[in-house]
């Protein structure tokens, strides 16, 4: 994250996630959706989720024009043994940086690896895995139980797995260190949220809903309406939801919102008083 970043401004970040296979449809992502409520937790602001195949130059171009547009770069894909595996040398290419076989991660990874099984050898095919641009910030997490670190380049763009597994629980163990961040920059802390279902339509809401916005983005509380189509057991044709930092005023609104499209409190929000995200 950029130290000369203003303090009381969000921390902002970018997600690109790399591979041909999810552009042709033969996988079907979920990290960015993980990384959204992930950094919503925090109290990141995610602007931007960007989808790019393996190819070095649109990597290269993506990976920095949102390294230099956001604190925070999250990349997801491409860092395998195989040669469609680009991540680490296009990113090194972008920034001009060597490539280099860094020992500790080839050690983890023979140790991790060598238990699970027994005919597994450290070939320069995995070592591939461990050759990283240098210099860049190697962060461990759980060495001893996952080998695979996450290799920050130019301060802010983190590369991670495209494994689902994998790339959860690289976050979660580092997730101290982002709501570090966000708490550091003294922007308003985390983020809360109040969903509320109803069973008008949203052509029936949209006056209501467009006046209490006005009223309270001041307050940096944002309110979206999200219908939702074909029969539900308990009859909701849209469900709104409100967010903000300020836990009482989305407690507030929530109520108002509540007796104003004559709604109830959506799952997996029990009671009015209850804020989740």
């Amino acid at each position: 994250m950029s130290t000369t970043a203003p303090r009381n401004q969000p921390v902002t970040a970018a997600c690109c996630i790399i591979g041909d296979e999810i552009l042709n449809g033969k996988t079907r992502d979920s990290n960015a959706h993980f990384l959204a409520k992930y950094l919503f937790d925090c109290g990141i602001d995610l602007k931007r989720v960007e989808i790019i195949g393996d190819d070095y130059d649109h990597i290269a171009q993506t990976v920095t024009r949102l390294s230099s547009q956001h604190d925070l770069v999250f990349t997801s894909g491409g860092i395998g043994p195989t040669h469609d595996d680009i991540s680490y040398e296009a990113i090194a290419r972008a920034y001009s940086l060597p490539l280099k076989v860094d020992e500790e991660t080839c050690t983890a990874m023979q140790k991790v690896m060598g238990v699970k099984f027994k005919d597994w050898k450290l070939t320069d095919a995995r070592k591939r895995m461990a050759t990283f641009p240098a210099p860049a910030k190697i962060l461990r997490t759980s060495p001893h139980e996952l080998w695979v670190p996450v290799v920050v380049v130019n301060d802010n763009i983190h590369i991670l797995p495209g494994i689902p597994r994998l790339f959860e629980r690289l976050m979660a163990d580092l997730k101290p260190r982002f709501e570090h961040m966000a708490s550091e920059r003294g922007a308003g802390g985390r983020y809360y949220r109040v969903q509320v279902a109803t069973k008008m339509s949203e052509g029936d809401i949209a006056n209501f809903l467009t006046e209490t916005q006005n009223r309270v983005t001041d307050q940096h509380v944002k309110i979206g309406s999200y219908p939702k189509w074909g029969s539900s057991k308990d009859g909701a044709r849209v469900v709104v939801s409100i967010v903000g930092r300020d836990q009482e005023a989305i407690k507030i609104i929530g109520n108002e919102v509540l007796d104003g499209i004559k709604g109830w409190l959506f799952e997996p929000v029990k009671k009015v008083d209850h804020v989740d995200t």
